[in-house]
C-alpha cells in the first residue's frame, strides 16, 4: 500500500490555515432607489427624481403634513452565501425645518415601491409619475398600499438623531446587520427602509440629498462588510484556488485529510478534478 505523503503537522498546518482563512470584505455602495411618501389622499405628489427626499413633519404652510423617506440598495455585488457582519449607513442632511435633534427610524419596507420620473425641488412635490412611490401608491397610478402611508415594520432597524445640516451616520445594529443578511439570502425580499422621522412636531421634518444629488459625496452610503462563502477547494485559506492547494491535496492523496473534496472519505482523482475546476491561479 502506498505510504501517505501527509503528516501530522500538515494537517495541522492546513486546518490552521483554512481557519485563518475567513476574511472580510467590505462594499460602499450608493442608493439604487429613493424618494418621498408625501402624505395626500389621492396620492397626487411624489419626489421620484428630485435630488431630495424628506423625512418629519412639515409646519401650516405645507398643510402640516407627514413626509417618509424611501430608500433601498443594490446588493448583487455581495457574493450569494455570505455573512454580514455590519452595516452602517451615512446621509447627508441639506436642510432642517427645525434644527432641534429629531430621532430618523429606519424601518424595513414590507413591499416593493417605485422611483417614477417626477422631479420636485421642495418638500411639497411634483405631480406624481409612472411608477411613483406615494402615500396611496406603492406604483402610480394603479397599485396601491393596503396601509396609506407604506407598509414596514414597526420596529425600527437603527435610529439617529438629526439636527441641523450636517453628515449623519447610521451605526451597525443586529436590526441593521439582519436586514441586509434577508436581501443578500433573498433579494426578492429587498424592498429598502422607510425613513421615519418626526410625526408629531410642526416643522421636525428633514431634508437628505438623495442618490440623483449633485454632489456625489451627499449621497446616501451603505457600508457593509461581509463575510463571503469559503471555497472548499482553497485549502491554504488565501482567497485563491492555485498551486498551494494543489500541494496539499497532493499531499494528502490517499488519505482522509485535506483535500476530500466531495466528502467521500479519501481523497482521489475525483477531489482533482474539482479543484482543477474552481481553479483560479
Amino acid at each position: 500500500m502506498r505510504q501517505p505523503l501527509v503528516t501530522a503537522a500538515t494537517v495541522a498546518l492546513a486546518a490552521a490555515a483554512i481557519a485563518a482563512g475567513a476574511h472580510a470584505d467590505q462594499v460602499v455602495l450608493t442608493s439604487a432607489a429613493d424618494n418621498t411618501l408625501i402624505e395626500d389622499p389621492t396620492g397626487a405628489y411624489s419626489c421620484g427624481a428630485a435630488q431630495y427626499f424628506f423625512a418629519g413633519k412639515v409646519g401650516v404652510n405645507g398643510g402640516s403634513t407627514l413626509r417618509r423617506g424611501a430608500l433601498r440598495f443594490n446588493f448583487s455585488s455581495i457574493p450569494a452565501g455570505s455573512t454580514i457582519t455590519s452595516v452602517s449607513l451615512r446621509m447627508y442632511c441639506s436642510a432642517a425645518g427645525l434644527t432641534g435633534n429629531y430621532p430618523i427610524a429606519l424601518k424595513r419596507f414590507q413591499k416593493s415601491w417605485g422611483e417614477g420620473p417626477s422631479v420636485a425641488f421642495g418638500g411639497g412635490g411634483a405631480d406624481s409619475a409612472a411608477n411613483d412611490v406615494t402615500w396611496l401608491h406603492r406604483f402610480y397610478t394603479n397599485t396601491l398600499w393596503t396601509t396609506p402611508g407604506g407598509e414596514f415594520v414597526s420596529t425600527a432597524s437603527a435610529t439617529r438623531n438629526v439636527g441641523n445640516v450636517g453628515y449623519y451616520t447610521w451605526a451597525s445594529t443586529a436590526g441593521l446587520v439582519a436586514d441586509v443578511q434577508l436581501w443578500v439570502n433573498d433579494p426578492s425580499s429587498n424592498h429598502g427602509w422607510c425613513v421615519q422621522g418626526n410625526e408629531t412636531t410642526l416643522q421636525s421634518v428633514k431634508r437628505f440629498d438623495s442618490r440623483e444629488s449633485g454632489s456625489a459625496a451627499a449621497r446616501p452610503l451603505l457600508t457593509v462588510v461581509y463575510t463571503p462563502p469559503a471555497n472548499p477547494a482553497d485549502l491554504s485559506g488565501d482567497g485563491r484556488v492555485d498551486a498551494a492547494d494543489l500541494s496539499l491535496l497532493l499531499n494528502a492523496w490517499g488519505t482522509t485529510g485535506p483535500g476530500d473534496l466531495n466528502a467521500s472519505g479519501l481523497v482521489d482523482a475525483a477531489d482533482l478534478t474539482l479543484m482543477l475546476a474552481a481553479w483560479t491561479g
